[in-house]
Parts: C-alpha cells; structure tokens; sequence
C-alpha cells in the first residue's frame, strides 16, 4: 500500500534542497524527515537523492519520480481543499423530501435559519407523495425525508420522531354553530365532510377513525391537497379533517373551530427518515441537528 505521507515529505525535500527547509515546512523536526527518506528509499529499493554539504539533491531516479507525483500532489491538496468546504459547509447540495403542509408549519424556519449559517449550501426541496419521496431516497435522489410516520415503514429505513400533532375536524364557526358541542362519531354521518384523497396519510387516518367507531361516511368532496382542503373549510363548503399544527393560527383567532369528539382521532407522528447505514455529508448531519423537536 502506498504511503502517502511519504511521497509528501519526498516533495518537500526535493522542492527545497534541504532537509531543515522541509522540516519546517512540513512542522515535523529533522531526524523524522531524514527517517521518512531512507524508509521511501528502502520502499522503492532504490536511492533518491544525493547528499551534500549544501544539502540534498534529487538524483536521476529521484528526478523522474518527482516528475510523476508533483501532478498527483497537487491533485490531492485541490481534493483536500474541497472536502474541508464540503465539511465546514462553504459548499453542497442538501436534497429533502417533505409535503407542502409540513415545509409551511415546521421545515421553513428550520430552513431559514440553517441558510442564515450556511449561505452556501444550496437546499432542494421535493414536494411528491410520500411513496415517492421513499422511492427517491432510496435510489439516492434525495437524502432524507420530513414526513409523517408512514403506516408501514420499510426495515432499511430509518426514523425519528420530531414531533406530535393530531387530526381534527374543523369548521367555519360562521356556517356550522358547533363550537361548545360535543359529538359522537355518528354525528358526523349528518354533516358534509370533505377529506383529502387517498394516499395522503390523514385520508388513511381517518378512514381508521371511522372503521374503529363503526360509521360510514361518504365525503361531500376529496381534495387533493391539504392546503386546498383548508380553504375549502374556511369557505364554508363542510366540515374537514386536518391536521391541528396546519390550522394553529386560524384557531387561534377563531376563522376556524375545533370539532369537539368524544372520542378524539389519535395524534400522528411525523419526523425524519434516512437510510440505514448511509454515511451523511457533514452538512447534511448538520442539518438534521438543527432540527428541533416540538
């Protein structure tokens, strides 16, 4: 195996003609570079340099062989140079996977502050169904996911909780005189609900709800997103079922109600998912630190 310690102190000799020169170039005292030489020496089976009393100075042998490694040095200090910016972060990609909703009401600030202390660091942001998100992470498209916990999370993946919300139903105070009530699930048989489409996480959700309480409901509308959903709730079209940390600042200046249930759907998980065993960048590991719980 080569050493390539050697090679570099070889360099230093030879560009300076002096074994003092080197050493304090290379910070390493006299005798060590003198027994690095001669161990490169007896390596190659062959001698390098000629002593004199001026100092030292390359050979034939040494000559075409500082020829050959100058190049390659050179190419390993440029690749030295770029890793240590890829490690302190002055440099790089970081590609993450989430759902509109999640990069609104959690990623963004996360984000924002990461750019603060990275400004260099370029963030791709995927916004696909979670199925496909996974599909990319493994194939190395992305390299980690801010998601709700899928129902059935795969043995090669990872996951960490970040934090705890739950599914509500909730309505526009002005079109549906429910806010001091409180309802049994059969209730909501007599109300227009609207839901998200399948396969997002909460249609699955509260299709368990209804199953685990012995209902059916068939919805008034399926939206696609759960931003839209939203909106349609605040227009009054009927009752939907949300995420209560999508909808915080609407209920807390009354544009939209929590439906009181008895009992109340269960609360959902979301946090980060990576590969098993996948070696991070730095940046990326830093990233994921940044991230704080709620």
């Amino acid at each position: 195996m080569i050493n390539l310690e050697l090679y570099r102190v070889f360099y230093a000799v030879a560009e300076t003609g002096n074994i003092t020169k080197a050493s304090e170039q290379l910070h390493i005292s006299q005798p060590a570079i003198t027994k690095q030489i001669k161990n490169l020496e007896k390596e190659l089976g062959t001698p390098l340099f000629i002593r004199t009393n001026k100092g030292v100075k390359l050979n034939d042998c040494g000559e075409k062989i500082l020829l050959n490694i100058k190049q390659g040095l050179t190419l390993l200090n440029e690749i030295e140079y770029m890793t240590t910016d890829y490690n302190n972060c002055n440099t790089g990609t970081i590609k993450i996977g989430t759902s509109t909703s999640l990069m609104k009401n959690y990623l963004l600030k996360h984000l924002e502050k990461f750019h603060h202390n990275y400004p260099n660091i370029i963030l791709d942001i995927y916004t696909d169904p979670t199925k496909d998100l996974i599909k990319k992470l493994k194939n190395g498209n992305i390299d980690m996911i801010i998601s709700k916990l899928p129902h059935n999370l795969d043995n090669d993946l990872s996951y960490k909780e970040l934090g705890q919300t739950k599914y509500i139903f909730s309505a526009n105070p002005n079109y549906f005189d429910l806010k001091n009530k409180t309802l049994k699930p059969s209730d909501l048989e007599k109300l227009p609900i609207i839901l998200q489409e399948n396969p997002a996480n909460s249609r699955t959700s509260v299709e368990n709800y209804f199953l685990n309480n012995n209902i059916i409901i068939t919805p008034k509308m399926n939206i696609a997103s759960s931003n839209l959903l939203i909106d349609f709730i605040k227009m009054g079209y009927g009752i939907g079922y949300v995420t209560e940390l999508f909808i915080k600042e609407e209920l807390n200046n009354n544009e939209l109600i929590k439906i009181n249930l008895n009992p109340q759907p269960e609360k959902i998980s979301f946090g980060l998912i990576v590969l098993k065993n996948n070696l991070l960048s730095s940046c990326c590991s830093k990233f994921i630190n940044s991230l704080k719980k709620i």
